[in-house]
């Protein structure tokens, strides 16, 4: 009798844990997503820049990113990718500033270059900056991708903020 009744104290014991593991869980599911979007940031993407051509040579896209058809889109982590903006700077937000987070940047469907960063690592050169922002761009000299702080706006990066 005596060890039947630790059997069945130790079964209402491991119930009581299990359930407490179950609740603890789901607050954590439920609430994760409310922090993620108390400390968001945003992504700026700059329109691509339009090749430099004199005569039958462009420099533009020479030795980096660069998509002959145009149908060139961005994919930030498992996000749908977009088509990059042509002619306005387009903004990306609810971004986790402490996360990583993972750049494609695609010609034809078709992944051409990618990255990974974590706005906490990007290089604010002031302490009283707000590091939620970033800007990326395709260099219209050399064609390369590149990713800088967004402290202010900048002629490629103008997104309303």
């Amino acid at each position: 009798m005596a060890v039947s009744n630790r059997i069945h104290c130790m079964i209402y014991t491991l119930r009581g844990v299990a359930l407490c593991i179950l609740v603890s869980t789901a607050f954590l599911y439920v609430t994760t997503p409310l922090l993620a979007q108390e400390g968001s940031g945003m992504l700026c993407v700059a329109p691509l820049p339009k090749p430099v051509c004199s005569a039958d040579v462009c420099l533009s896209g020479a030795q980096g990113f660069s998509c002959a058809s145009g149908n060139a889109s961005v994919k930030v982590d498992s996000r749908k990718p977009v088509p990059l903006p042509k002619k306005e700077s387009m903004s990306l937000t609810g971004l986790a500033l402490t996360a990583s987070h993972r750049v494609v940047l695609l010609c034809d469907d078709k992944p051409k270059e990618s990255f990974k960063f974590r706005f906490s690592e990007l290089p604010f050169e002031r302490a009283s900056a707000k590091k939620d922002k970033a800007c990326l761009f395709v260099n219209d000299l050399y064609g390369w991708v590149q990713l800088m702080p967004l402290v202010k706006p900048t002629p490629w990066c103008k997104c309303k903020q």
